[in-house]
Formats: structure tokens, C-alpha cells, sequence
């Protein structure tokens, strides 16, 4: 057993004490967690746990089996060296290591990679060369771009202005209606019916589905659908990627360096996000529902019918 497992299976354990002090109606056999961290559950992506509902409408309280999203450790190497750990649904795992390296600007072509190797949680993808130790960099910078810990006001913005991504020039555009359209097409997520604790990301080529993806985590699943588009040779220039989750600097980052011209959610965009899209090139559109949606950047790629 690996050290992380056994770290992961410990902090269950203490969990679920801490859970049984406050209701002794909890019955989770860690033998069934186990399983969910070796992969081996037929609750795949979700595990059942005994709740109760309490309905103050009513005034009733009943025990019912609910459905909960489950994320597993992921373990990224680049030849053979760690990099980082993403927490993820276990699903997709090969397609989220390649994605995040290229979304992340560690890797440019396809052609650089002789091989993946998935073992369990850890994934190494190995490169015909050494890849230079700035361009692993990213790893500290997505960090303070997803946290903004430990910055002030002053080092946030000047980060901001300091992105050097180059810009996306594709001309790409497509109606408003197909727009919508896409976004509907998130709610056909079955994990986040049954759990209600994933976010979903898909993404289109050309105004077709070509890579759909959920995870708890809503970076994850954008890494998940390019990893997928980097597999399908999907030609990002002429692509919309949807997403469920909130647009900070960091998932708009994501698009750019794909070449990705246009980034649609659901959600809400943050100030971070916008600036992004402004200096990146992306056409950024956020709350997306029913007939309606907000465009923050570069208009002229939405089309009214």
C-alpha cells in the first residue's frame, strides 16, 4: 500500500469515528472505501451513503441511501519525476494527465510523448526530452492563480498583467442559439443527477460534441475534455468549450493555450477571468440559461440569428 493511499484510508478511518460520535445511524464499512481507492467499487464514480431528511415544511425526518460523488488521488509524473496531485472522479485518468500538461503549457505537441503509463493513481507520461525546468514553473503559478493565497492586492494585479500568453486569433464564430444549445447539453450529466456534486465540461468542434466530462473538480474536467480533443487531433481553433464551473484566471488560461476562442459556462466569471480573456483573446460567455447570456469579451464570435 502506498503511502498516500494509506494516508487517504487514515483520514477516512478518523472521519468516519468522528461522524459515528454525532449519529450512530452511520454505518460505512471502510472495506467499501478501500475498494472505491483501488478502483474495484461497482459504485464506479459515486458511493451510497445512509442520510437522514429532515423536511421543515412537513415536519418530517426520514433515512434515506444517497448518492455521493467520490475523488481519488491522481499522481502526475513527467519522466518518472512527480509534478503534482490532482484530486479527481476516478474516470478519465489518462485523458486529465494529458490535458493538464498541455493546458497547462508543460507540453506543446503531441508528438513530444513516446508513452503513458497508468499505474493505479500514478500516471507518468514520458517525452522524447528533457522538458526545461521553466516550463514546470506552471505548477506554482496555477496555484497562486487558483488560490491568490499569501498575494496582496498589488502582486495579484501585476501577475495579471504580467500573462504573456499569446493571443487568440481565430475568427471563429457561431450563434447564440448554438450557444445555448451546447450548455443545455451539460444537464445530460447521469453522475451529476445521481450525486449532484460534479461539475461537467464538454467540448465542441465545429458546433459538434466531440469530448464530455464530469469530475468534483470543475478544472479537472476541462483537462479531462482537452485531454480527450488531444486524442480525437480535434482542431481547437474552431472549438467551444462549455463548462459548468465558475471562469478565473486559471480555467480561461486553460483555453488559451489550446487556442480555444471561445470559453462558455453556466457560472459566473470573476474579475480574474475577464482580464484573462481580454489579454488572451478568448470571447468569454457566462450565465448561459435559457434564452439569455452575458458576453464579456471579444462580442463579434456570438452571433444573434
Amino acid at each position: 500500500m502506498t503511502a498516500e493511499r494509506y494516508t487517504a484510508l487514515r483520514l477516512i478511518q478518523e472521519g468516519r469515528e468522528a461522524f459515528r460520535s454525532s449519529s450512530p445511524t452511520f454505518s460505512l464499512d471502510i472495506k467499501t472505501e478501500l475498494e472505491v481507492l483501488n478502483g474495484n467499487s461497482d459504485a464506479d464514480m459515486s458511493i451510497e451513503y445512509r442520510v437522514e431528511k429532515i423536511n421543515t415544511r412537513s415536519n418530517t425526518r426520514r433515512m434515506v441511501n444517497e448518492a455521493i460523488a467520490i475523488e481519488t488521488p491522481v499522481n502526475l509524473f513527467l519522466n518518472d519525476e512527480y509534478v503534482i496531485t490532482l484530486l479527481a472522479t476516478p474516470d478519465l485518468q489518462k485523458e486529465l494527465a494529458l490535458g493538464w500538461f498541455f493546458d497547462e503549457g508543460v507540453l506543446d505537441s503531441i508528438d513530444q510523448i513516446t508513452q503513458i503509463n497508468v499505474d493505479h493513481e500514478n500516471i507518468n507520461v514520458t517525452t522524447k526530452q528533457v522538458i526545461p525546468e521553466e516550463k514546470l514553473r506552471v505548477v506554482s503559478v496555477s496555484r497562486l492563480l487558483t488560490t491568490a493565497c499569501g498575494l496582496s492586492a498589488k502582486q495579484f494585479v501585476t501577475i495579471m498583467s504580467d500573462i504573456g500568453q499569446k493571443p487568440v486569433e481565430s475568427e471563429y464564430a457561431v450563434t447564440a442559439d448554438t450557444i445555448i444549445s451546447m450548455v443545455n447539453q451539460l444537464n445530460e450529466s447521469r453522475l451529476f443527477r445521481l450525486t449532484g456534486g460534479v461539475h461537467v465540461a464538454a467540448l465542441f468542434e465545429n458546433e459538434r460534441l466531440v469530448a464530455f466530462a464530469e469530475d468534483v473538480g470543475r478544472h479537472n474536467t476541462v483537462d479531462k475534455v482537452v485531454g480527450l480533443g488531444i486524442q480525437s487531433d480535434v482542431n481547437f481553433s474552431n472549438s467551444v468549450i462549455v463548462s459548468s464551473g465558475r471562469q478565473p484566471a486559471d480555467m480561461i488560461l486553460k483555453a488559451a493555450r489550446m487556442g480555444i476562442p471561445i470559453a462558455v459556462s453556466k457560472a459566473a466569471p470573476i474579475r480574474s477571468g475577464i482580464i484573462a480573456a481580454e489579454k488572451t483573446g478568448i470571447t468569454l460567455a457566462c450565465f448561459v440559461r435559457e434564452y439569455k447570456m452575458n458576453i464579456y469579451t471579444y462580442h463579434n464570435r456570438i452571433l444573434l440569428n
